[in-house]
């Protein structure tokens, strides 16, 4: 009886060990993403000659900068998904007197010229010139508790006799 218990046991803890692999069943795995994302987009808005600042606007702050190659900056993006094969993305930027000269890597610029760039569109927002006083403001000045109170303002103006009193 003790040899097949363990003989149970044993096979038993085989067969789970054996479902520790990728790919266990009803088991939600979470997708990992790391660095920077780069998009082709990004990547259309830069221009040669761009200076170091205007590029990590664009861009985000670099992944990796070398310390003994200050104009080189690497970005570099990884995503595993829960399920399926891992995608990553390498672009690196060089740059010469804080001017961008070459963009190399696994995402290229598409061409130049207005149809080459994502189109940016444009709006304008009208700003209403009376602004709301707040919600508590409104509400005392609806009771008649407020400041607004014009008749208030005239009656404490003038002052007050004594038989009126």
């Amino acid at each position: 009886m003790r040899q097949l218990l363990i003989i149970v046991f044993l096979t038993l803890v085989a067969s789970v060990s054996a479902c520790t692999g990728e790919h266990i069943p009803f088991v939600y795995k979470v997708d990992v993403l790391q660095g920077n994302i780069v998009t082709q987009e990004m990547v259309n808005e830069l221009e040669p000659g761009m200076n170091k600042a205007r590029v990590q606007f664009i861009m985000g702050s670099p992944m990796l900068v070398d310390v003994f190659h200050q104009d080189r900056w690497d970005y570099i993006y990884l995503r595993r998904p829960g399920r399926g094969e891992p995608e990553q993305r390498r672009v690196t930027l060089y740059f010469e007197d804080d001017q961008l000269v070459r963009i190399a890597g696994d995402i290229k610029v598409a061409g130049s010229g207005p149809r080459a760039r994502s189109v940016r569109r444009v709006s304008n927002v009208e700003v209403p010139q009376d602004q709301d006083e707040g919600f508590v403001k409104g509400i005392m000045d609806r009771v008649g508790i407020g400041d607004d109170d014009k008749e208030g303002e005239k009656k404490e103006a003038t002052p007050k006799k004594k038989d009126e009193e």
